[in-house]
């Protein structure tokens, strides 16, 4: 009979630190791109402070509570999800306000989480549980497509907010899992041949004129003017779709080789402390700077894919997969973002850009991947 076991020699240092190093880093970056070079402590930057130290905690926590029995509750785990997600939805607003944050009022403080990227962990433990527990029928249609009906049901939702970015996130996180489960190239190839017309058929409506497009109609005009100004940026005369991505551009250009400096940047970036930090890395210190980010991030990815890779508990190893997964997607995007490769959706460079949940998140996602790389399977002849 075997057991589970924690080894805490084999606790992951270079993970951990590397995570400490960036999120610091992303810490001073954020202070850079709210003016704390001129003497100016603001508020945003105090909370990322606050959100990076607690966020130490939440990954040490994450790595030493026994993560099995967190997947055990899978279930409950979904339906906080969906319930979050459902009452983000229903939270009254303006015709074309966002609605992404649930939070209370203490003492005057505003506490609150944004559920679609408290979804990322939930769906990714939900998920990891579900193929675990289904791991020899994994290629049965009824299982595959509980997997995505799930998957899809918290996806649309927080598409609706909207929040398309992290929508995607979700679904990138299911079919890594699904691929570290072992499905069937037959599903694989299958949904190529459908997805490929599909997507040509998309391009196609896409160029109708509004009110005549059979599916595309669907998507706010916003979304889709950031797709159809990116394919032609030459149309768009006043820059109001792609005005983000030009100082973006000219941020990055500015940089040359050994940047302008730390909280030397003078170009103007929207959302330069989230969606677009990564420009300012660039302006500030310059190719050089964005290269060693960039091996930051790829470090924390190899060692979290080596973890999975070493891990002979299966749950485990489908936990660490998909945090892998879901960190590479984001630093793929964010810089693909940054310098105009993909259109914008507006998605966060983990560790480095503000926001709180965003930073717990993928602090805990890496807690749970510490945890994986502890966890061994003990069997009976270990104790002779």
């Amino acid at each position: 009979m075997n057991d589970i076991r924690r080894d805490l020699k084999s606790f992951d240092f270079l993970l951990f630190f590397m995570v400490i190093a960036l999120g610091a880093f992303g810490v001073l970056m954020v202070g850079s791109t709210t003016g704390l070079g001129s003497g100016n402590v603001s508020g945003m930057f105090v909370n990322q402070i606050i959100f990076f130290a607690t966020g130490i905690v939440v990954m040490l926590v994450a790595a030493f509570v026994n993560y099995e029995l967190i997947a055990k509750f899978y279930i409950p785990i979904y339906i906080i999800n969906v319930v979050l997600l459902i009452i983000v939805m229903l939270i009254p607003r303006q015709p074309g306000e966002v609605a992404r944050w649930l939070g209370v009022r203490v003492g005057g403080v505003e506490l609150g989480i944004q559920p679609s990227e408290l979804s990322k962990i939930l769906t990714l433990i939900f998920l990891a549980k579900v193929i675990d527990k289904n791991r020899d029928g994994i290629n049965h249609p009824l299982i595959v497509g509980l997997v995505v009906l799930t998957t899809m049901i918290s996806s649309v939702l927080i598409f609706r907010q909207p929040a398309l970015s992290a929508s995607v996130v979700l679904i990138f996180i299911m079919a890594a899992l699904l691929y570290t489960g072992k499905l069937s190239y037959k599903y694989i190839i299958g949904v190529t041949v459908i997805a490929v017309p599909i997507l040509l058929y998309l391009f196609v409506d896409m160029h109708r004129e509004p009110g005549e497009r059979v599916f595309l109609d669907m998507i706010p005009e916003y979304q889709l003017g950031r797709i159809w100004y990116f394919l032609y940026p030459e149309l768009d005369v006043g820059f109001v779709y792609t005005y983000q991505n030009v100082r973006a551009i000219n941020a990055l250009n500015s940089g040359m080789l050994q940047g302008r400096g730390l909280f030397q940047n003078t170009i103007f970036v929207p959302e330069s402390t989230n969606d677009f930090i990564f420009a300012i890395i660039g302006a500030e210190l310059g190719f050089i700077g964005s290269v060693l980010t960039l091996a930051a991030a790829t470090i924390i990815i190899l060692r979290m894919l080596i973890i999975a890779n070493r891990s002979d508990v299966f749950l485990g190893r489908l936990i660490a997969s998909g945090a892998a997964a879901a960190m590479a997607f984001q630093v793929f995007t964010h810089v693909g973002i940054n310098v105009w490769l993909l259109p914008n959706t507006g998605m966060s460079f983990p560790f480095v850009s503000s926001g709180g949940s965003a930073l717990w998140v993928f602090m805990a996602m890496t807690g749970l991947v510490l945890n994986v790389g502890m966890t061994r399977t003990k069997s009976m002849f270990d104790e002779m």
